[in-house]
């Protein structure tokens, strides 16, 4: 009897330390806590799966996050909630805060303050009128600050305004993450905007899903705006490198600042999978990419 009850015990232990074990590894969770805090929002909130950190491949960005947009799989993670500068990647949710007030016809002039942006830049001129449809094709191919500002003060005709809407609006989404101090992303000496790599996947996916015509402007490697009325040409070549590099990519949006370092959104759309895909603090954002395309889509695929 007494054989019979000290193997009992071992039994015991042995399964106690089996659970243990199995707990351990389950992934981790992590949820917005914007999920917990904002209730009655009135929108339909995303949010990806469940994951565990991931930590190969090995890379020099301080933040990554790559989901499939679909199913909401997550593909790699390397810290999605640090909070962090962004440089032009700010430029995103410009966008869509002037897609929700202006159709694509929609025309903006351009201000004093607007023309004499730096660095990156259209060139506008004091003056000219462009339709929304022209400014984003300057955002996306060559991170207009220029062509944002223009936004920022005509979408809602006061700029302050413009930008506590960018603000309501992550709010809306879940990003709890974020803050915006300005429409372009750049540099201030009194305050920056930041926001998380887990927070620009749940705002890219928002603005290609409602209006997708942004990706036909996004995976465009050159556009010609011809001289009209009501200003000059322009002919900007988009500065996203793997467009032409890697089959499948589709834009998104380039961003860099002295504090952010090199920052990109990346969308690809392979063998019926899509792919978002963000870098932010990155020595080497093109050839991280491209790393983390092919791992992703090598998980996707089960090779």
């Amino acid at each position: 009897m007494k054989k019979l009850t000290a193997l009992s015990a071992v039994l015991i232990i042995l399964i106690s330390f089996l659970i243990l074990d199995i707990t351990s590894k389950r992934p981790l969770e992590l949820i917005s806590p914007a999920v917990r805090n904002e209730k009655g929002l009135g929108l339909n909130q995303w949010f990806p799966k469940s994951f565990g950190q991931d930590n190969t491949p090995q890379i020099s960005a301080k933040s990554s996050f790559f989901i499939e947009t679909k199913n909401g799989e997550v593909l790699y993670a390397k810290n999605p909630h640090q909070r962090l500068p962004i440089a032009s990647l700010v430029k995103v949710m410009t966008t869509l805060i002037a897609l929700e007030h202006k159709n694509m016809d929609g025309q903006f002039v351009v201000s004093k303050q607007a023309a004499e942006m730096e660095p990156d830049k259209m060139l506008l001129k004091l003056g000219e009128k462009l339709t929304l449809r022209e400014l984003l094709s300057g955002i996306f191919l060559v991170s207009a600050n220029d062509a944002a500002e223009v936004l920022a003060e005509g979408t809602t005709g006061d700029r302050d305004e413009f930008i506590k809407l960018m603000n309501e609006k992550a709010k809306q989404l879940g990003m709890a993450d974020t803050y915006y101090a300005n429409p372009t992303g750049l540099d201030e000496d009194s305050k920056n905007s930041y926001s998380s790599a887990y927070d620009l996947v749940i705002l890219t996916r928002y603005l290609i899903r409602n209006y997708p015509e942004v990706v036909n402007i996004s995976k465009s490697e050159h556009i010609f705006l011809p001289q009209t009325e009501t200003h000059q040409d322009y002919d900007m070549y988009s500065g996203i490198n793997l467009l032409t590099t890697y089959p499948g990519v589709v834009g998104f949006k380039t961003g860099y600042t002295p504090e952010a370092g090199l920052t990109l959104i990346t969308l690809a759309r392979i063998n019926g999978y899509e792919v978002i895909g963000i870098l932010l603090g990155s020595e080497d954002r093109r050839d991280e990419t491209r790393e983390l395309l092919d791992y992703s889509f090598k998980r996707l695929q089960g090779s």
